[in-house]
C-alpha cells in the first residue's frame, strides 16, 4: 500500500515545478485562483501548499504582488571601495528598505573598544536593522558608531536612510578598510527574521570603516548563507 501523501503536499511539488518552468527570478505565480483552476483543487488546499514553499524559501509573498519566485542573485559587492551596501544596491537600480529593530547607546566592552580604538566604556551607537531588496527579506544589520565620533546619530531616524549619507551630512565620508567573512549557525533571531530554514546557517561579513584614519563604523551584515552570492570588485 502506498504511503499517504496530502494533497497539498501533491500540489506543492506541482507549483515547485511551475515556478522552474516559469524561471526568471522575481516573476510573480499565478494568483491562487489560476492555480487553484489549473491543478483542479479548493483555493484552501492551493494557499496551504504556498505557505508550505514560502517556508522553505522557494516563493515569498509581497502584499499587493502576491506570491513571487525570490531573487536569490542578490550580491553583496565587495567594498574595497567606499560606497556602502545601501549605495551598491541603489546603483544596480533595485529598492532597499530598512526597519530599525533596536536603536541604543552601550559602553564599549575590551572588544568593542579595541576594534574602534576607543576606551572602554567610552560610549558607543548601536544600530540593528532588518534590510529588504526589492520587498524581500535579506539582511540583519548591525552597526556600532563611538558617540564621540559623532553624537548627534542617534537622534537621526535612519528607517529607509542611508547612514553613511546621513554620516555624510556631518561631514563625515567612510571607508571601508578590512572585511571578513564566515559562516556559523543561524541563532534565534536571525531565524525569526530572515525566515531561514534548516540547515540554519548564516554568511556574516564584517566590515570595518575608516574617516580621517579613526574608525567610525563597525558592522555586521548577517545574511542566509544558501540565498548570498558574493561578488568581489577590485580597482585597477
Amino acid at each position: 500500500m502506498e504511503d499517504f501523501i496530502p494533497k497539498y503536499k501533491k500540489i506543492s511539488d506541482d507549483i515547485q515545478n511551475l515556478a522552474k518552468v516559469l524561471g526568471g527570478q522575481g516573476k510573480p505565480l499565478p494568483s491562487e485562483r489560476k492555480l487553484s483552476e489549473m491543478f483542479k483543487v479548493s483555493r484552501t488546499t492551493t494557499k496551504r501548499a504556498l505557505e508550505s514553499l514560502e517556508r522553505q524559501g522557494i516563493v515569498t509573498y509581497i502584499e499587493g504582488k502576491g506570491y513571487i519566485i525570490p531573487d536569490r542573485d542578490v550580491k553583496i559587492n565587495s567594498s574595497m571601495h567606499i560606497s556602502g551596501f545601501y549605495e551598491d544596491i541603489v546603483s544596480r537600480k533595485k529598492k532597499i528598505s530598512s526597519k530599525v529593530l533596536k536603536k541604543s547607546v552601550l559602553e564599549a566592552d575590551k572588544e568593542l573598544s579595541e576594534q574602534l580604538q576607543i576606551k572602554e566604556n567610552d560610549y558607543v551607537f548601536h544600530l540593528l536593522r532588518l534590510r529588504s531588496v526589492d520587498g524581500m527579506v535579506y539582511s540583519l544589520t548591525e552597526s556600532f558608531i563611538p558617540l564621540n565620533r559623532c553624537p548627534q546619530i542617534g537622534t537621526y531616524d535612519l528607517t529607509d536612510k542611508s547612514l553613511w549619507k546621513t554620516l555624510n551630512e556631518f561631514g563625515i565620508y567612510p571607508e571601508i578598510i578590512s572585511q571578513k567573512i564566515s559562516a556559523r549557525m543561524a541563532n534565534y533571531t536571525e531565524i525569526q527574521y530572515l525566515n531561514i530554514t534548516n540547515p540554519a546557517v548564516v554568511m556574516v561579513v564584517n566590515n570595518l570603516a575608516y574617516f580621517d584614519d579613526k574608525p567610525i563604523e563597525l558592522s555586521y551584515v548577517y545574511t542566509d548563507v544558501f540565498s548570498t552570492n558574493l561578488e568581489y570588485r577590485f580597482n585597477r
